[in-house]
């Protein structure tokens, strides 16, 4: 197939996944990131990340298709050390070897948290976002000037990935969903525990003043779901939940502080017709029966666990990936890794709702051997497809799995957060032909500013 075909083919796998049918066969997606991607390229993982630009990424991607086999575009996220180092980030460090890390820190008092539940992004820009940035800490000059870098380091690293990426596209025919379909998607034990507490204190918290905590996790729970709203809702997209802290809780504390505002989360995204898409870190098997309770169609990426077990429980109703242990690709046999990828699709696959990926990405060339790699890349292509295609997964509506909680919370509001219409009286458009033209502007800088806000 050229190109266009091959698009065309892999976005009817996808739109059949995504919406309850059983595919022609399994999507199949990488799990190399770009720090894989760079060193296998040849490159210097610490200068490459300074300098990138869409000719560079190209040049890396093309080399990287000698590994990668998979139906999406083979390069995702990538952190951005240059805003970094505006920033002067304390959140996210690069190591010596070139990694980006984000180390165990913590950036909120035990006492404060009547604060963060009197307003949460007036308490994240004022005490926060400097404690985070020591850039932004050196008087508000200096803050506003630093700002201002990180801000122009953004646009540009996006704006080359985003060259790249339409070339890869164009060139070889990779499934994408739609523009602005896609956003990451905080939720509120994690969220405080990564960006505020820290994973050390946020424990103590647990014990010393649970129901602070849990105040703190419902009053931000409108502003991480205005922070986590997509601009085009389509059943191609997502809302992508990083998950950290669940499988360090026992399954008593998981039901007192992790659960009730993920659940809600999760079903105030489906209200809107927007699907989730949630990295389950670490081992989720117990925590099956809560997992049933999110609506139909979430899509579930599993690190570890029993793969029976979650077929067994979810694969009429969720959609499932994961399992496949990537540190097995480093020094197993070529036939050790592929009866493993054999393993889990005769478990996974039957019946649709499945798509292959490894459990996490390969950061480092030592990370897998790339012949088993591609392996089992080829051999799930080859043999996942299906006899019953075009056959709906299930009978059951999606709606009636939505449960509703969006009207439990109110619009989020901020003195930082100034609507057009509130702006406009202090800056009036001269001729009313312009207004569109000031809102559309308004908007789009506001939420570029707002998404560098988040840690």
């Amino acid at each position: 197939m050229d190109a266009k075909a091959l698009k065309a083919y892999r976005t009817k796998l996808y739109t059949d996944l995504y919406t309850g049918i059983i595919p022609e066969r399994i999507p199949v997606q990488d799990s190399l990131q770009i720090e894989f991607y760079i060193q296998y390229a040849g490159k210097d993982l610490m200068t490459t990340q300074y300098s990138y630009t869409a000719d560079l990424l190209v040049e890396i991607y093309e080399k990287g298709r000698e590994v990668a086999r998979g139906d999406t575009l083979p390069l995702g996220f990538a952190r951005n050390p240059i805003a970094m180092m505006f920033q002067q980030s304390l959140v996210n460090e690069m190591s010596k070897t070139g990694m980006i890390q984000h180390p165990e820190r913590s950036f909120m008092e035990a006492d404060e948290y009547d604060e963060l539940i009197k307003n949460p992004l007036d308490f994240m820009l004022e005490k926060c976002l400097p404690r985070m940035n020591k850039g932004y800490a050196k008087g508000e000059v200096h803050r506003a000037l630093n700002f201002a870098k990180a801000v122009l380091a953004t646009i540009d690293i996006n704006r080359e990935f985003e060259i790249a990426n339409a070339i890869m596209v164009e060139r070889y025919g990779y499934f994408t969903p739609p523009a602005g379909s896609t956003a990451l998607q905080a939720v509120p034990f994690d969220y405080i525990a990564d960006f505020h507490r820290g994973f050390t204190k946020i424990f103590l918290d647990m014990k010393r003043q649970p129901e602070k905590l849990l105040e703190a996790m419902e009053a931000i729970m409108p502003y991480l779901i205005y922070m986590g709203r997509e601009k085009v809702t389509s059943p191609l997209g997502c809302n992508m939940i990083m998950t950290h802290m669940a499988a360090f809780l026992n399954t008593k504390d998981f039901e007192k502080f992790y659960w009730p505002t993920f659940y809600k989360i999760c079903h105030i995204c489906a209200e809107r017709g927007q699907a989730m898409s949630i990295f389950l870190e670490g081992d989720w098997t117990r925590y099956l029966d809560y997992l049933q309770e999110l609506p139909q169609g979430t899509r579930l990426y599993m690190e570890y666990g029993d793969p029976q077990k979650f077929k067994d429980k979810l694969g009429k109703k969720m959609i499932l990936s994961g399992f496949y242990p990537l540190t097995l690709l480093k020094n197993a046999s070529k036939e050790k890794c592929i009866d493993k990828a054999k393993e889990l699709i005769d478990i996974l696959a039957p019946g649709g709702n499945y798509y292959f990926t490894f459990d996490k990405g390969a950061l480092n060339l030592n990370d897998i051997n790339p012949e088993n790699y591609v392996a089992v890349m080829e051999y799930v292509l080859e043999h996942g497809k299906y006899d019953n295609a075009g056959e709906p997964v299930t009978t059951a509506k999606k709606e009636d799995s939505i449960k509703k909680f969006s009207h439990l919370y109110p619009e989020f509001k901020s003195k930082y957060l100034i609507s057009f219409d509130e702006f406009k009286q202090e800056y009036p458009p001269v001729d009313e032909k312009i207004e569109p033209l000031m809102r559309a502007a308004y908007d789009k800088y506001t939420e570029l500013v707002m998404g560098l806000t988040r840690f």
